[in-house]
């Protein structure tokens, strides 16, 4: 390592050995820089994006907030059991292949079921597939099992590492993490808004009566029986009209229903990939202020890996 702040060892270093290590640090640049602005780019949309309410809210890229809603039963989190409307988790194995150890991920998952946020002024469905979120409960602990045995954690974080580090036998060591988004907390959504997703309510009459008629056709036999009224296996001109007039009458009623009926707002993943999904259940200030600390700690990457880049070549330069 100590050749590498030796100008003259870097000027003398083998091509094989010189070429990987400025490869490398410029990837580690170009990963620093990327990976910086795309952080900064979350933290200024939360800062920047006004805040709709559901019931005003324009259809596209749309920030919310409001309390996470409970509807129906809820969901059960997987490692300890706890009531909650959506979940993530991990369960990690110690590996000590010698002197080091590593913790290495043999489980995970996360719910996919939707669930709700309430703003006041109206409900909204959370589709959570594709969404990067953050969540006000966390939970880390370690066990003996590949399961946890028990709904609470016992052991405390890192015991069982720092047994594993001292050459003490513990058995198989486990680490289990659990995040949760759980009735009455705070959320926070940025994605794409759409209400009415079915589409129902822009259908035409003659788009829904048509639907109707395809569908009335896959049963040709009942549909014989409700119109061939002379008996003769076909449906002619006047007897069509009649098939017709009613499917009509039978998608004005559908329409009237879905116009009374309570309209049904979604978020979900943007079709851009360029914009972030981003669901959390904390104050949009934490939010904002996470993404900038993570922006700030690629930004000294890209700058502490830039400078290795830089001294590598000029090093080598000066030979």
């Amino acid at each position: 390592m100590d050749e590498f702040f030796c100008s003259a060892c870097i000027a003398a270093m083998p091509a094989g050995k010189f070429y990987p290590a400025l490869v490398l640090a410029v990837l580690a640049t170009l990963f620093g820089f990327l990976k910086g602005l795309r952080y900064l780019f979350k933290a200024r949309l939360i800062e920047d994006m006004p805040t709709s309410r559901i019931r005003s809210a324009s259809q596209g890229y749309t920030e919310l907030t409001g309390l996470a809603l409970l509807r129906g039963e809820p969901l059960r989190a997987p490692l300890t059991g706890k009531p909650c409307l959506w979940w993530r988790y991990t369960i990690e194995r110690l590996q000590e292949p010698g002197k080091s150890t590593s913790w290495k991920v043999i489980e995970k998952g996360s719910s996919p079921h939707p669930f709700y946020l309430d703003d006041a002024s109206g409900v909204c469905r959370i589709e959570p597939e594709g969404a990067e979120i953050s969540c006000h409960h966390r939970l880390r602990w370690q066990g003996s099992e590949r399961r946890p045995g028990a709904a609470e954690p016992t052991t405390k974080p890192g015991l069982l590492q720092s047994l594993g580090k001292l050459g003490l036998s513990a058995g198989d060591r486990y680490r289990y993490s659990e995040y949760l988004i759980r009735a009455g907390d705070p959320l926070y959504v940025l994605g794409h808004f759409i209400s009415d997703a079915t589409g129902q309510r822009l259908l035409t009459i003659d788009q829904v009566s048509g639907q109707l008629i395809r569908d009335w056709k896959k049963d040709f036999t009942q549909l014989l029986t409700r119109f061939d009224e002379d008996g003769n296996g076909q449906l002619d001109p006047a007897e069509w009209q009649k098939v017709t007039a009613s499917a009509r009458q039978q998608a004005l009623l559908a329409q009237r229903a879905n116009a009374s009926a309570e309209l049904e707002h979604s978020v979900r993943k943007p079709e851009s990939g360029n914009l972030p999904y981003l669901i959390g259940s904390q104050a949009q200030e934490h939010m904002s202020r996470n993404f900038r600390f993570r922006a700030l700690a690629f930004s000294a990457l890209f700058l502490g890996a830039g400078i290795a880049a830089t001294w590598l070549v000029s090093s080598r330069l000066a030979e």
